[in-house]
């Protein structure tokens, strides 16, 4: 008799976005390619009218909306024996499995939302102000691979629950 799938214990698992990298590189490329020929196309008499620390503000903007697409890209979700590891945008996350309440994705989120199970030990209050943190690499948009993820994700939550 063969065991169970959730009785084979599962190796690392990393998912990134699939859709939100294609659509953010494209972005990127465009913003920068436009703010490139938005300068270029200037009549030269008023680039000269420019000062170098608005150049440098121009730059800088350019810089921060470029920053926020490339993190928000960046997003992932590590499972490993220990949790999950994820990081959305600029901050970063670590989850003990015994932390882990459910993991959702419902028909019209943005993104897989993981509830947790209060840090005090408490039993899981379905409210509010339950605690839950947005994975961002498990975007609705990616159709049949985000639900993928999150089903892997929920049969290793069972097997790590089990131990």
């Amino acid at each position: 008799m063969r065991p169970a799938p959730d009785a084979v214990a599962p190796g690392p698992l990393v998912i990134r976005p699939r859709r939100l990298r294609v659509v953010a590189a494209v972005m990127a490329a465009t913003l920068t390619l436009a703010a490139l020929y938005g300068w270029l196309v200037l009549p030269r008499n008023v680039r000269d009218l420019f000062t170098p620390s608005q150049v440098l503000t121009l730059l800088g903007l350019l810089g921060a909306l470029l920053l926020v697409m490339i993190s928000l890209a960046l997003s992932v979700v590590r499972a490993d024996e220990t949790g999950l590891r994820f990081r959305n945008g600029l901050r970063s996350h670590v989850v003990p499995w015994d932390r882990v309440h459910k993991i959702i994705l419902r028909r019209g989120d943005p993104w897989a939302m993981l509830l947790l199970t209060p840090a005090d030990g408490r039993p899981f209050t379905a409210d509010l102000d339950a605690d839950k943190r947005q994975l961002m690499a498990l975007q609705y948009g990616d159709g049949a691979a985000a639900q993928i993820g999150v089903e892997e994700l929920r049969r290793r939550q069972r097997y790590y629950a089990d131990r």
